[in-house]
């Protein structure tokens, strides 16, 4: 292994903390050689299933949630769909436990995905082409979910006093995200499916019609490409040859909104920023084929980003990205590893494999290779102990 190793961090839910116990299971993480815990303070819908304290058992959540004690004067139109007493309580002890054993604690919060602000506020969510609204998640071009997330970052740091937030899914995702046993049975072509993604909420549809673009017109340019994409319609082209993806309104408009996602990343990094705290992220747009300057909005959507999160796989565009624009932008990269990626045959972030027959070994010296400064594992309470100690003594 390189001589200059990368720290160790895990995720953890305060659930399983509240069961398991908080002290006595900080204290476990703090003796097998973690330095932070990246603790959810929001989450997605989930079920999860903890193998931890004797007998497996479960955490059911239908459409998310809040689980840190959120002040609710502090926000406004969408109030935290807040969780019991019981769990909002681990946050206050988790962190003063933490502190007295070392350990930094890192709110994690997911942003976008999360279907109870859809409940509350229909008109928040996202707008297929074809105006079916996605109730899975909302739209980050809308002012009261701006608003939300700031809030929320803001009151997170200021009454945990941390050192970093981690902001998860504040970027668009594919339209098809967070589905609930989905049934789609026909095949979509990645750029049908891109296609999907778009939004055309009534917040979307404002800042296009401010931008000077054609709205229903745009609509209707997508709703055709897609039907041409699964083969409903024959494929057409304008007076110059080009298609309809190529069309510049049609890019403009993808751009847009991309940019609704790197104004909100934006406005919270300065946010978390004012406070004294780092921005730590793992950002995505879904456009890479229907987006011309997809790559450089994803470079745009990094900057305010003081650490950035990459998976072991060499064809995620973001782990190039984020390697390639390290030393520039001064971004500290981590790597979130999980027992799958450990077993995979090109968990070596692209680089030349050096393979041996521990692949956990393997996983470890790439991150070092690439000047990663943590290794992330997800999520402790998810694992068993050999898990955890097959890591972790890996890492010494």
């Amino acid at each position: 292994m390189p001589a200059v190793t990368p720290r160790l961090s895990t995720f953890v839910y305060p659930w399983d903390l509240a069961r398991l116990g908080v002290g006595g299971t900080l204290e476990q993480i703090a003796a097998e050689g973690f330095g932070a815990v990246y603790l959810a303070a929001t989450y997605h819908p989930v079920d999860a299933v903890s193998p931890r304290g004797g007998l497996l058992r479960l955490f059911s959540s239908g459409r998310g949630g809040v689980y840190f004690p959120a002040r609710r004067e502090r926000y406004g139109r969408i109030q935290p769909s807040t969780s019991s007493p019981e769990l909002g309580a681990v946050w206050p002890e988790a962190t003063a436990v933490a502190r007295s054993l070392g350990l930094g604690v890192v709110p994690w919060t997911i942003t976008l995905y999360q279907p109870w602000i859809v409940d509350e506020h229909p008109d928040c969510a996202r707008v297929l082409p074809g105006g079916d609204r996605i109730d899975a998640g909302v739209c980050p071009a809308n002012d009261d979910v701006r608003e939300y997330v700031t809030a929320l970052c803001d009151d997170l740091v200021d009454q945990f006093d941390v050192g970093t937030l981690h902001l998860e899914g504040a970027a668009v995702p594919t339209f098809d995200y967070g589905w609930l046993r989905p049934r789609l049975l026909i095949d979509l072509p990645n750029p049908a499916r891109e296609l999907l993604a778009l939004c055309f909420c009534a917040s979307c549809q404002r800042r296009a019609t401010s931008a000077g673009l054609d709205v229903e017109r745009l609509r209707r340019l997508v709703n055709e490409a897609v039907a041409v994409e699964i083969g409903l319609e024959p494929a057409s082209t304008t007076s110059d040859g080009s298609t309809a993806i190529a069309d510049a309104e049609l890019q403009a408009f993808a751009e847009l909104y991309v940019r609704a996602s790197v104004e909100l990343i934006a406005a919270v990094g300065e946010r978390v920023r004012g406070a004294g705290a780092r921005l730590s992220g793992m950002p995505w747009t879904p456009f890479s084929t229907l987006l011309a300057r997809d790559d450089e909005l994803l470079d745009e959507m990094l900057r305010p980003f003081d650490q950035v999160i990459v998976r072991p796989s060499a064809s995620d565009p973001r782990t190039s990205v984020a390697i390639a624009n390290r030393t520039a932008r001064g971004l500290e990269l981590a790597v979130l590893v999980t027992p799958a990626e450990l077993s995979a045959a090109n968990a070596t972030f692209g680089a030349p494999a050096v393979t041996t027959e521990n692949r956990t070994t393997d996983t470890l010296r790439s991150a070092a290779e690439i000047g990663a400064a943590e290794i992330i594992v997800y999520n402790y309470g998810l694992l068993r102990d050999v898990d955890i100690q097959r890591l972790t003594k890996e890492q010494t």
